[in-house]
């Protein structure tokens, strides 16, 4: 049996805006500075529109998302000027 991490979630998939997707600045400066080159090479594959992994994200209380996987994701669509991103929601 998978785990529910594991398992597809379809019908949670949704298109969000970055804007209102919880990263502070200092975990965008820390993570840029642990892992520029992975930031850098995921942009660019954003900016040539290849597919990406969708990040997965859990409501906020007062409102937006917080990450559970892809902070690296979101960084670099911030950086390359995207708009939205798709991802699995969790949660409630």
């Amino acid at each position: 049996m998978q785990s529910s991490r594991n398992r597809r979630h379809d019908e949670n998939v949704v298109l969000v805006s970055l804007d209102e997707i919880n990263v502070s600045q200092r975990t965008m400066e820390k993570i840029l500075r642990k892992d520029r080159g992975q930031i850098a090479q995921m942009r660019a594959d954003i900016e040539n529109g290849r597919e990406m992994v969708r990040v997965i994200l859990r409501p906020r209380i007062a409102g937006g998302y917080d990450i559970e996987d892809g902070r690296h994701r979101v960084i670099a669509a911030k950086l390359a000027g995207q708009a939205f991103i798709t991802a699995i929601i969790i949660g409630d």
